[in-house]
C-alpha cells in the first residue's frame, strides 16, 4: 500500500497515526460503534457489553479504535502491493 492510498484507509476508517500506534477519531468512534451494534446483532457477547457502556467511558472508545485499526489492516492485507510481495517472498 502507497503512503497515499495508506492515508485514504486511515481517514476512510478514522483512525490517525500517532508514534506508538493509533488513536482513533470522532468518525471513527461513530463508524466503530455502528459495527458493534451490528455484532451485537449477531450475538457477540462483547459488543453487547461495551454497548452497554456510556460512550464517553474509556473502555467503550478502546473497544472501537480496535474494531477500526482490525478494519484498516485488512483494508491493508488486501493491498495489491502487499499481496505482490506476499507472492514473491521467499
Amino acid at each position: 500500500m502507497n503512503p497515499e492510498a495508506r492515508q485514504e484507509a486511515l481517514t476512510r476508517y478514522g483512525l490517525t497515526e500517532i508514534e506508538d500506534g493509533f488513536e482513533m477519531t470522532l468518525v471513527g468512534f461513530q463508524q466503530a460503534s455502528r459495527r458493534a451494534l451490528e455484532l451485537r446483532g449477531q450475538g457477540d457477547p462483547e459488543a453487547t457489553r461495551m454497548l452497554s457502556l456510556s460512550p464517553e467511558d474509556p473502555l467503550r472508545w478502546e473497544y472501537c479504535r480496535c474494531i477500526q485499526i482490525d478494519a484498516f489492516t485488512g483494508d491493508a492485507r488486501q493491498s495489491p502491493f502487499l499481496n505482490c510481495l506476499a507472492v514473491s517472498a521467499p
